[in-house]
């Protein structure tokens, strides 16, 4: 998005809140008998419940590369 990647955590902070509010909203449905709007914010629930778990993997992901990184820069250090 403009030239620039939103940080993974930052995607799993807006895609769990989503998730929340879309299930909230999913449950208020079911109260009110308005199934199609239940399958809606069911779907959106999911869909945003998924993408936390997918970014979750993107910052853990990271972090071992960064990690790996930082250990071959100092192994490269210490050669010299």
């Amino acid at each position: 998005m403009f030239g620039r990647r939103v940080p993974p955590h930052i995607v799993f902070a807006f895609s769990a809140l989503l998730a929340v509010v879309c299930a909230a909203l999913a449950l208020l449905a079911v109260r009110s008998h308005a199934w199609v709007w239940v399958a809606v914010g069911a779907v959106l629930a999911v869909w945003f419940a998924v993408d936390a778990v997918r970014s979750y993997g993107w910052a853990q992901n990271k972090k071992v590369l960064d990690a790996e990184k930082a250990a071959r820069n100092a192994q490269n250090h210490s050669k010299r």
